[in-house]
């Protein structure tokens, strides 16, 4: 009996310790949502890329990503609000990753944009971005 209360115990500390390092995770990564909307404002598309994570680079290539989000600018306009659609935090071999969706608002449109953030060094790292948005394809 005292050994099954040991094992409870330690679930449960495991379990509060992911917790408080999910919340911690996930304000790193939403963080870098913001600093990604400067550098989109700032047209440094190539910044964006070159601070990717290995697996955005493995993906795409910077004159692809460029291309990408040079059309979103252009086409979309600046972000006028974007509501949080939702988030997640995993944990796995190959690491943490915490995925941010938005449903945002643009000067000239709408989309839905999801964010994946790898964690490196204590660092999150823009893994993937997605945006979804039929005005894109319209304007």
């Amino acid at each position: 009996m005292m050994r099954v209360r040991r094992w409870i115990a330690l679930a449960v500390t495991a379990l509060l310790l992911a917790a408080c390092s999910s919340g911690q995770d996930f304000d790193l990564a939403q963080a870098q949502v913001v600093h990604f909307r400067e550098l989109m404002a700032a047209q440094k598309f190539d910044q964006i890329y070159s601070e990717g994570a290995d697996e955005l680079k493995k993906t795409t290539t910077e004159q692809n990503m460029v291309r990408l989000l040079s059309a979103i600018d252009r086409k979309l306009g600046a972000v006028k609000k974007a509501a949080s659609d939702g988030w997640n935090v995993s944990y796995n071999a190959s690491g943490t990753s915490v995925t941010l969706k938005f449903k945002t608002e643009f000067e000239k449109g709408r989309g839905d944009e999801t964010f994946v953030y790898r964690f490196s060094g204590g660092k999150a790292v823009l893994a993937g971005y997605h945006i979804n948005s039929n005005d894109m394809m319209t304007n």
